[in-house]
């Protein structure tokens, strides 16, 4: 059982929590945002629905398998939906290889136009974390986790959902204790905040945190938070759509420059499925749409592409003997 902080209502205790939400509770916006007091032992009965195999740090089956297993859709409750049997063209030709891998010149050019440059061009050459808690002998990272917040929970949504200061305001997962709640959170504007840099080990789910590992999956997993509110009885209810145009683009952003900078495509995570064995699981991301993420990923790779593309130039026309424009007369 763990609590959330309901802006509107109050502490009341939530029978399922997906995604961070004590980001409110432990005063992120304070900048302590270390739990108060020990985390409960989590303690494993599987390796989760999708099987994950200890001796090689890995979900059973190739890339692309583990992906459909890992991106289930996610219903109330942690209900998890069948595998698919497909995913989606953008995705099936990247996870788990280096194919379509944009340069870093193109990434860099890209975030320039979107304003993103100051944030993280400086990180693009920078690897990401390592599993093992940063062991450089230990596999890089695998997965890219999506999460959303799971909160505030609220009696009913406000009409502007997507521009409510109160819950969209990055500065409340702001932590100078090294706390963030995961390595990026992205509101529902599109804004990111950076709490750790993906070079920096991070555990966000139940699953990693199991006695069974130690912290020989600290650094496996990449985490990024969608900032998404509840509603109903423990905060079951998410908005639907489940996120916003913006926040699939800023994600399909940063599943980009983390597979860049991992060196092959991540394998694309749901957080409820990773935490699918675990008693009192999250229930994190509700109604993410994967064939929208795809697009946006394709959109992106679009300008990628173009900012790729060499930049001809028109030759410049003849001079003459004096420096002026035209035929040259001394020959």
């Amino acid at each position: 059982m763990r609590h959330a902080h309901l802006l509107v209502c109050g502490l009341v205790s939530a029978a399922v929590a997906g995604g961070c939400v004590d980001a409110w509770l432990h005063g992120a916006a304070a900048n302590d945002c270390r739990p108060r007091r020990p985390r409960p032992v989590v303690n494993l009965t599987n390796m989760g629905p999708c099987q994950f195999e200890p001796e090689r740090l890995a979900f059973a089956g190739e890339a692309a398998e583990q992906a459909r297993c890992l991106v289930r859709p996610v219903g109330v409750r942690a209900r998890l939906g069948p595998v698919p049997d497909t995913l989606p063209d953008a995705l099936a030709v990247r996870v788990g290889r280096a194919a379509a891998m944009p340069s870093r010149r193109a990434v860099a050019m890209v975030l320039a136009e979107m304003g993103l440059d100051g944030q993280f061009a400086d990180t693009l050459f920078n690897p990401v974390s390592r599993a093992q808690d940063g062991d450089p002998f230990a596999p890089s990272a695998r997965y890219f986790v999506i999460h959303d917040t799971s909160g505030p929970q609220l009696r009913r949504f406000p009409d502007d959902i997507d521009g409510t200061a109160r819950f969209n305001n990055l500065a409340n997962f702001r932590c100078t204790d090294g706390w963030s709640i995961a390595h990026a959170v992205i509101n529902r504007s599109g804004d990111i905040y950076q709490g750790h840099d993906f070079e920096v080990p991070w555990r966000a789910t139940k699953f990693e945190r199991a006695q069974r590992f130690g912290t020989d999956l600290k650094g496996l997993f990449l985490h990024v938070e969608m900032i998404q509110p509840r509603r109903g009885r423990g905060g079951t209810l998410a908005p639907s759509p489940g996120f916003t145009a913006a926040q699939y683009d800023r994600l399909a952003l940063l599943y980009a420059m983390a597979s860049l900078r991992a060196g092959t495509w991540l394998i694309p995570a749901f957080h409820a499925t990773i935490d699918g064995g675990v008693r009192n699981g999250h229930d994190d991301p509700q109604n993410f749409e994967l064939a929208t993420f795809a697009k946006s990923l394709e959109e992106l790779a679009r300008r990628f592409e173009k900012a790729d593309e060499p930049q001809v130039s028109e030759a410049l026309p003849p001079r003459n003997q004096d420096g002026e424009l035209g035929e040259r007369t001394d020959r």
